[in-house]
């Protein structure tokens, strides 16, 4: 089991790097673009509807790392009052409601990625992107999300440190 979680968590790992390197494209694209208008006077034509994409890629892509991390918003008003097994116990629940949430996520991104498969839908801008590669971008961040709720819960039953590898906070 701590092997499964272990190689989860690696996969999350690896796709928060991947979000970060699609910041730095994002910004690359974004430089491009005011370049080409101030130098030539011209345009890329594509920075805007691209640089929606890799955000969106970006934001699901980092959400699974960002979780991982411990780094979400949390209300420690309810949380800080509990002894540790409280702690563990509400820990439980909220990444039980995660889980459940982010499936609903990835069942409706799913239909969405598959929509954009079986019906060839291309974006309505002078690229024509296949809408597959952006609805796959977020789908597959939406799955580590997932993966990542999971791996959480797994590792809250298992290791007595709790899902965040801690006693307390």
């Amino acid at each position: 089991m701590k092997a499964l979680i272990r190689a989860l968590e690696a996969l999350v790992t690896l796709a928060g790097w991947v979000a970060g390197a699609l910041l730095v494209a994002t910004t690359a694209l974004i430089f491009a673009e005011i370049s080409l208008r101030l130098l030539a006077g011209r345009s890329t034509l594509v920075a805007q509807e691209y640089s929606g994409y890799l955000l969106a890629a970006m934001i699901y892509g980092a959400a699974g790392y960002t979780l991982a991390k411990g780094e979400h918003i949390r209300v420690g008003l309810l949380y800080e009052r509990l002894s540790p097994v409280g702690r563990r116990w509400l820990d439980r629940v909220a990444l039980l409601l995660g889980l459940f949430f982010s499936t609903l996520l990835v069942l409706a991104f799913y239909g969405l990625f598959a929509d954009s498969l079986h019906y060839h839908t291309r974006s309505f801008t002078p690229a024509r992107t296949p809408m597959v590669y952006p609805h796959g971008g977020v789908l597959f961040g939406a799955v580590l999300l997932w993966i990542e709720f999971l791996a959480l819960f797994l590792r809250s039953l298992f290791d007595p440190r709790g899902p965040w590898g801690e006693a307390s906070r």
